[in-house]
């Protein structure tokens, strides 16, 4: 069945949820497949979230149009049964080769289970897909699924089966359920910390594991980690609280951040904080985690192509452009991934975006071991540095700098020259001659903290103070050094003082900027006394610096990063010295 055009605004979650899913009607096939608009074929997961989101809004969409989202729910539904009920069968695709199109497979059904279950309740409660039950009942899921506990994987089928117990169609029950617990509590799931540590340590897929737990409690799992899991609800918001950025985003650390389903999440994870707190009389936290469930749609909102599929990723360039995609990255799984979080917040109560507040209460956050991470936040402006990026993501120190929502013009993420494959952050590079002489950027090199981050709290500001050394190159091309970062976050800019004590020598000031993320406008670079003035649209930002210049270089092209193609302001100062001082503000 084809689905009339809507009409609704797009304003609201749900009419934005129904605009998102009809966008990816033209991939959806007779079998209830859903094909990925790039590659033709099926990816991953994604015949089952888009399943769920049809689902979804066959149940509390527009009467008018249920009945076309009842029949590509239940013909998803049947499709992603049928994939996941039989590992003999091909593995979807699920690797993309940016270079060449070249397409690998790995088995993914462990990611299928929570939307083939909720599905399956919804239109069960509809009158329909009760025929299943055997089908779902008989899945072996030692045999369809390949990951297990402690597994990030684990705790999505772990969250799916135990609505397969609910439903009285498991061969197993609660005491499996606190088994597989045992293990994720054993170290990576961290209750104290509101944590879990996979190896790399993600903030998304820490978030990503944490919903899936809450999932699991809001489902209503009675067993003996219960307790454990309400403490997590306390410990993992206030994580999640102080890593959400000024416009929504989750602050870059390793992969998959700039992602949409990241933001996705955050709306469903906050929005069941909202609710769980607010049902035990906790209206702080309950009021804190509803806000910042609208600051999260606010950025999904902002990644919504004209006239094309729901972005998977934090731009709106086209899908064929592949930018800011990681190789395992299609449209179709996870633009739909990023859209079922968004239902299923509908489904908690998530039904008003309410208004975004433009400023943001002041906070620091500090990590030591093994994150060595710190954000801070006042005002429109939130930071986040990393002391130890995976070298394959982020450079070191600061990752993000975001100045408030509904805007385009940020700093997120680091950006990578796309020939060297170098990593550029917001910061400081040296030079040992005067002139467009080469650079040493500080960026680049691998230190060692010579003392835990420090939280800097002030009158009205937050901030966090960074000591480290670095080795000098074998050759001693590069000088070994002794480093200091210190970040002051005001409502009315950021402060930033980064040095080498000891150290004197000529410096650069280097400013990674998004030029193009898809919407069309195209961000301007313009030079004034004492640093830039970047302009995207009505959007106004500058970047000045305590130091006489000797000359700017504009560079717009051959860098990107998860928002989009990007450029790079190379900012010369004339004098030696042993230190950096610089400040970003919004003008407009």
């Amino acid at each position: 069945m084809t689905s009339p055009a809507g009409t609704a605004s797009e304003a609201s979650p749900l009419a934005f949820l129904a605009a998102a899913v009809d966008s990816y009607a033209p991939y959806l096939q007779e079998s209830g497949e859903l094909h990925d608009p790039v590659f033709g074929e099926p990816t991953q997961y994604g015949t089952a979230y888009h399943a769920y989101c049809n689902a979804v809004l066959a149940t509390v969409g527009p009467a008018e149009r249920r009945a076309w989202y009842l029949d590509r729910a239940l013909r998803g539904l049947e499709a992603a049964l049928a994939h996941t009920g039989d590992p003999d069968l091909p593995a979807a695709a699920s690797g993309f080769d940016r270079a060449t199109g070249a397409v690998s497979r790995g088995n993914h059904r462990d990611f299928t289970w929570p939307p083939i279950l909720k599905s399956y309740r919804l239109l069960k409660a509809e009158g329909r897909a009760a025929a299943l039950a055997d089908r779902i009942a008989a899945v072996d899921i030692e045999r369809s699924f390949r990951s297990r506990p402690p597994s990030n994987w684990a705790s999505v089928w772990l969250s799916g089966e135990w609505i397969r117990i609910q439903q009285q169609l498991s061969p197993f029950t609660v005491d499996d359920v606190d088994a597989w617990l045992d293990v994720f509590f054993e170290d990576l799931l961290r209750p104290d910390d509101g944590f879990y540590f996979e190896p790399g340590k993600p903030n998304s897929y820490d978030l990503f594991t944490r919903f899936h737990v809450a999932d699991l409690l809001r489902e209503g799992y009675d067993g003996r980690w219960r307790e454990t899991l309400e403490r997590l609800m306390v410990t993992g918001l206030e994580r999640s609280l102080a890593v959400q950025m000024s416009d929504g985003s989750l602050a870059s650390a390793h992969r998959s951040t700039g992602q949409t389903w990241t933001v996705g999440a955050q709306v469903a994870y906050f929005t069941y904080a909202a609710e769980y707190f607010g049902r035990r009389g906790d209206s702080d936290r309950a009021s804190r985690a509803a806000e910042a469930a609208r600051r999260a749609f606010a950025s999904l909102r902002r990644w919504r192509r004209s006239g094309d599929v729901f972005s998977p990723v934090e731009n709106v360039l086209p899908p064929g452009y592949r930018v800011g995609y990681e190789r395992y990255t299609a449209d179709a799984h996870y633009g739909n991934l990023a859209l079922a979080f968004l239902a299923s917040a509908i489904l908690a109560g998530f039904t008003d975006a309410g208004r975004v507040p433009a400023e943001r209460s002041p906070t620091v956050r500090v990590e030591g071991a093994p994150t060595f991470r710190g954000v801070a936040h006042a005002g429109r402006y939130s930071i986040a540095v990393n002391a130890d990026p995976a070298p394959q993501y982020d450079g070191f120190g600061i990752t993000d700098l975001t100045v408030g929502p509904d805007r385009y013009l940020q700093f997120a993420s680091s950006v990578r020259h796309v020939e060297s494959g170098r990593f550029f952050n917001l910061g400081t590079a040296l030079r040992s001659t005067p002139g467009r002489s080469p650079l040493d950027v500080l960026a680049q090199r691998t230190f060692t903290l010579r003392e835990p981050l420090t939280p800097l709290e002030g009158d009205g500001s937050r901030g966090l103070r960074l000591r480290a050394h670095t080795a000098g190159g074998a050759d001693g091309s590069t000088p070994e050094l002794d480093y200091e970062l210190a970040v002051t976050v005001e409502p009315t800019g950021v402060h930033v003082e980064e040095a080498t004590p000891g150290h004197t020598t000529y410096r650069t000031l280097l400013v990674p900027y998004p030029r193009d993320v898809g919407t069309g406008v195209i961000t301007q670079v313009q030079g004034t006394r004492d640093g830039i003035r970047l302009l995207h649209g009505g959007e106004e930002v500058d970047v000045t610096v305590d130091a006489e210049i000797e000359a700017i270089t504009s560079l717009p092209y051959g860098y990107e990063n998860r928002r989009g193609l990007c450029g790079l302001v190379r900012i010369d100062l004339r004098e030696p010295a042993d230190r950096v001082r610089f400040r970003l503000a919004v003008v407009r």
